[in-house]
């Protein structure tokens, strides 16, 4: 039995268009943001929902998809 993922997204907002918008994401700068979100205790998840979408290698999107 797989063990469900629950993503942190206590980051609310800034998440919405994360990763969809043209920025270039700054996985260094993530990683410190993780940091300091755990050391804070506003991390409530397995794993960051930023983190995740910076370090994924697939697309989220397939362009040959229709909608």
């Amino acid at each position: 039995m797989k063990k469900r993922v629950i993503f942190c997204a206590e980051c609310g907002e800034e998440l919405e268009l994360f990763g969809i918008d043209d920025k270039k994401i700054n996985l260094e700068e993530l990683q410190e943001r993780h940091k300091k979100c755990k050391e804070a205790g506003k991390f409530k998840g397995d794993k960051c929902a930023m983190l995740f979408i910076a370090e994924s290698n697939d697309e989220i999107f397939n362009p040959d998809e229709d909608d």
